[in-house]
């Protein structure tokens, strides 16, 4: 029973103290930015850029890896044959 007394006690505190005012925090916005307007919405269809579709994406990801594929080959190739 005392434990739960206990657990009471606690959430009424934790209730009381999220009540608070904080001044520091609300007294940081300026009159016109407290009167300012809500902005305006927009459809997320709108905001975000589409992808590219899969497959397109793909060829390219493959056409990048091919590239650099060949680029570690010769790479490869200059260094084995290079003089010491």
């Amino acid at each position: 029973m005392q434990m739960w007394a206990r657990i009471t006690f606690l959430l009424a505190v934790a209730g009381a103290a999220a009540c608070t005012r904080v001044p520091e925090l609300e007294d940081r916005l300026t009159p016109d930015l407290r009167n300012a307007g809500y902005p305006r919405l927009l459809p997320l269809d709108d905001a975000v850029a589409p992808l590219p579709p899969p497959q397109q994406a793909s060829q390219k990801l493959q056409q990048e890896l091919d590239a650099r594929s060949a680029r570690l080959q010769r790479r490869a190739a200059a260094v084995k044959n290079a003089e010491i």
